[in-house]
């Protein structure tokens, strides 16, 4: 019995266990109690037997000396006399009957123990679960949706359209996606959604399906487009208002030119068609945190995503960082399994920028247990999220207070891979990220040029924290280029090419939030400690990458990424500049111009009139700057 609790033990040494270990431990903990009520059952029965025979001696000793009558006083000795014998062997036999009974309720003891210890931590989980799922990663925040009231906050004393939302019914189609009271758009070509069976993570999928007339449409400015004329394209929208690759590709035309109030108009008006598409019960979508869909790839729903996409980083711009921040939920929420438009490089960053710190944290520890429903895997050490969580970390506590660095926090980081990873310290936390990711210091420091920036010290920094950034990072190990972590699972060459695309967007989209000078002197504390470590040879970075290229036998597995990052490698990084470049019409190219003139020529459906028919210029800005409009594999 003593090793099988020892085994019990050597089982549950990691307090976080996988639930189907737990279970079964918890199952055999309830056998075991059921042996030992089975057992206490035939201890007693046997008690029983053994008292029986003596009863009947003892009556027939009485009865003799009821034969043998001497006196009523002797007889009465006698039975007490035979009493306090009976007393006595009764109590002999309980003493030695209870020895080997209390070893066993000793033992008992520590399995009910055990067991409760196992089933208050299920609990504590079952509730963190149901936590997560009432506040969880995706739930969304219905008031801050509306762009127009932040933006008012930004200019109090202006009108913006769209301020206020009417309430529906409780039966009627509630707007969550615009609030522009004066989209006025004719619907004659909805489109349907289609529900279908359910995916691997168990998320309901759906289908947006077009009406045959609107199909016909889609052939004609299939068309259309080939010509690259962008006044073709305005002349086809204007007759057919509700096409939506229209809208879109006229709304990319205007962002591209730097007229955001164009784009953003175009943008809301489609937002609306498919949001008018989408029936009732998508009521319970937006508002439940629990409910995510799965909307299946195909023509259309590539460009609701894509125009969910837009409009986020037009708010962005316009400074509305809550309402970028809950559109960036609900396109993560649309796909969560697939992110086609590589949301979850949004999430992020516009969590730090609205100043949603702890949600942020919360988003990266619950996500994947919300939508893949299990605890072995983990988004926490995607370079991304690990840098960005310490530096939420950092400015949840004022980036005025007073911090300093040790050697015990390189320590805690190097072990930092368990269950709760961000429970850390920051100190922790932006240790572990360069230690992991090295390359990802190097590139900030490059984007927002670290080395011509003069950043001070603190009283604690020693040695190589007090050296300047330019010799800093020309230490050997910030070179490192290769990454071969277990919980990337970077299998293929696809993956890896993905990986450094997911770091590329990192930099370009966050490298803003990186650049102040207590962020800076917080980095040259972290960087400097680990250099001092590496120097006095107390961190032996070959032990630790080695260690991080495969899993030790007998340790949990936590934090592997659910996905392979090669779904990563068509996103274009064009779309994630925090500052991207307007056209420059006198500088394209002339021979641009006559290479797209020299396409063949195509039908023009029979109710297209375009009102431009010299192509020129601005056909050489959608044959060059808009590739995805013609051709077929080009990156979204």
């Amino acid at each position: 019995m003593r090793r099988q609790m020892k085994k019990l033990m050597e089982q549950n040494e990691p307090k976080e266990v996988v639930d189907e270990q737990l279970v079964k431990q918890v199952h055999q903990v309830e056998q075991q109690k059921k042996q030992k009520q089975v057992f206490q059952m035939v201890e007693m029965s046997d008690s029983e037997d053994e008292q029986q025979p003596e009863l009947k001696n003892e009556e027939s000793q009485t009865q003799q000396s009821n034969q043998t009558t001497q006196t009523q006083n002797d007889q009465t000795n006698k039975k007490k006399k035979n009493k306090n014998k009976k007393k006595k062997d009764k109590k002999q036999q309980q003493e030695t009957s209870q020895q080997p009974q209390q070893n066993q309720d000793d033992d008992f003891e520590f399995l009910d123990k055990i067991q409760a210890e196992q089933t208050q931590q299920q609990k504590q989980q079952i509730v963190q679960f149901q936590e997560s799922q009432e506040n969880g990663p995706l739930a969304i925040n219905i008031k801050r949706l509306n762009y127009n009231k932040e933006l008012q906050q930004h200019f109090k004393n202006a009108k913006i359209a769209g301020g206020q939302q009417k309430k529906g019914h409780k039966n009627t189609k509630q707007s969550y996606l615009t609030y522009n009271p004066e989209i006025n758009i004719p619907l004659p070509d909805k489109f349907n959604v289609k529900f279908g069976n359910l995916n691997e993570q168990g998320l309901q999928l759906f289908t947006l399906v077009a009406s045959q007339q609107y199909e016909r449409l889609q052939q004609d400015y299939t068309i259309v487009k080939g010509y690259y004329d962008p006044q073709a394209i305005f002349n086809f929208l204007q007759m057919n208002p509700s096409h939506c690759e229209a809208q879109f590709d006229v709304s990319e035309y205007f962002r591209l030119k730097g007229d955001y109030k164009q784009a953003n108009e175009l943008l809301e008006r489609l937002l609306f068609i498919y949001e008018s598409s989408l029936g009732y019960g998508f009521n319970k979508f937006f508002e439940d945190a629990s409910i995510n869909l799965e909307i299946e790839e195909n023509a259309h729903s590539k460009v609701f995503l894509m125009s969910l996409f837009k409009f986020t980083d037009v708010l962005t711009r316009k400074g509305c960082y809550k309402a970028a921040l809950e559109f960036s939920k609900i396109l993560l929420k649309f796909c969560p399994t697939r992110d086609p438009c590589g949301a979850l490089f949004l999430i992020d960053c516009n969590a730090l920028k609205a100043e949603q710190y702890e949600y942020l944290i919360n988003f990266s520890s619950n996500f994947v247990r919300s939508v893949y429903k299990t605890n072995r895997s983990s988004i926490v050490f995607m370079p991304n999220l690990i840098y960005n969580c310490a530096l939420a970390k950092f400015l949840e506590k004022g980036e005025n207070h007073h911090y300093s660095f040790n050697d015990q926090n390189i320590t805690e980081a190097i072990n930092n891979f368990g269950p709760n990873p961000l429970q850390a310290s920051h100190q922790v936390l932006i240790i572990q990220a360069i230690l992991l990711y090295p390359i990802v210091l190097k590139q900030l420091a490059e984007a927002n040029e670290y080395t011509k920036q003069n950043v001070g010290n603190l009283d604690s920094f020693v040695d190589y924290q007090r050296k300047p950034f330019k010799e800093l990072l020309n230490e050997e190990f910030l070179q490192r280029e290769t990454y071969l972590h277990w919980f990337l699972q970077l299998d293929t060459e696809d993956d890896n090419d993905g990986f450094i695309k997911t770091i590329s967007i990192f930099i370009e989209k966050s490298k803003s939030q990186w650049k102040s000078n207590e962020i800076l002197k917080w980095i040259k504390g972290a960087l400097g400690l680990i250099v001092n470590n590496i120097k006095s040879q107390k961190l032996d970075l070959g032990s630790f990458y080695e260690d991080m290229t495969v899993v030790k036998e007998g340790v949990p597995i936590y934090n592997e990424i659910p996905f392979q990052y090669r779904r990563y490698k068509e996103l274009s990084k064009s779309h994630f500049l925090e500052n991207p470049e307007r056209l420059d019409f006198n500088n394209l190219f002339a021979e641009n111009i006559g290479a797209q003139q020299q396409q063949p020529q195509q039908q023009l459906p029979g109710n297209f009139n375009p009102l431009n028919a010299n192509h020129g210029l601005l056909q050489a800005v959608f044959g060059t700057l808009l590739p995805w409009v013609h051709h077929p594999n080009a990156q979204m």
